[in-house]
């Protein structure tokens, strides 16, 4: 079984698992920056890039597309696949069959588990009131059992700043951390790939900076990200 050291990342491969396009940088900008810097690989399975705007949604759906293309480009994650892209989509993750969406991230993703064997997973946080967030982490729990083989060393859940502090399965509650001082203008930058997702004063440069901040502020450091500790074998 291969091992986790923590002094770098180097040869390490890490799978981000993200609800919707945008969520794999607000949560993991930084550590799939430290990552790649450091010599590993890095691969992203998005369930969601269907928009659901009231004017267009197929030009709207196109446009994010796009832009998702782009920060994974920017970030150079070794690959990513995105899975419901239509423009009806976005509204109905929370109600797909609980299986299929288990089965996608265990074999039928070109990104899946069995195919990327990674070290390292990241999934979203179910300390969420958004319905498909802890939908794909109640998938996530189940593909990444420990009965599976291969078992990846390290589990982590990634912060959802907007809406971890509003749930009814309680408050995000970190116990890890990523120093990410010299990543943080890189996780900045990914998303502002994203143009159509960027909110001023709810999700932009200015509130990302200011969550790491506080992270860091836990932790002794100028800037983090904050994950919860599932599993850590070394």
């Amino acid at each position: 079984m291969r091992k986790i050291k923590l002094d770098n990342f180097k040869n390490k491969t890490l799978l981000v698992i993200s609800p919707h396009a945008d969520d794999e940088v607000l949560g993991c900008g930084g550590l799939i920056s430290k990552i790649k810097k450091e010599g590993g690989k890095v691969y992203v399975l998005i369930f969601n890039v269907g928009s659901v705007s009231s004017t267009n949604n197929e030009k709207a759906t196109k446009i994010w597309k796009k832009e998702t293309e782009n920060a994974m480009k920017f970030l150079k994650v070794d690959g990513y696949e995105t899975i419901f892209d239509s423009p009806n989509d976005n509204r109905y993750l929370d109600s797909k069959p609980l299986h299929s969406i288990i089965k996608i991230i265990e074999t039928e993703s070109k990104v899946s588990l069995d195919n990327v064997k990674p070290n390292i997973v990241a999934i979203p946080t179910i300390h969420s009131h958004h319905q498909d967030h802890i939908h794909v982490f109640n998938a996530c729990v189940a593909a990444l059992r420990p009965m599976r083989s291969p078992v990846p060393e390290m589990v982590i859940s990634y912060e959802a700043p907007e809406h971890s502090r509003w749930s009814t399965n309680g408050i995000f509650v970190p116990n890890f951390f990523v120093n990410i001082d010299k990543f943080l203008n890189n996780k900045i930058k990914a998303f502002y790939k994203y143009k159509s997702q960027v909110r001023v004063s709810h999700r932009d440069k200015d509130t990302i900076r200011d969550q790491a901040k506080y992270r860091g502020k836990e932790t002794g450091v100028k800037v983090s990200e904050a994950y919860v500790l599932h599993r850590f074998m070394i």
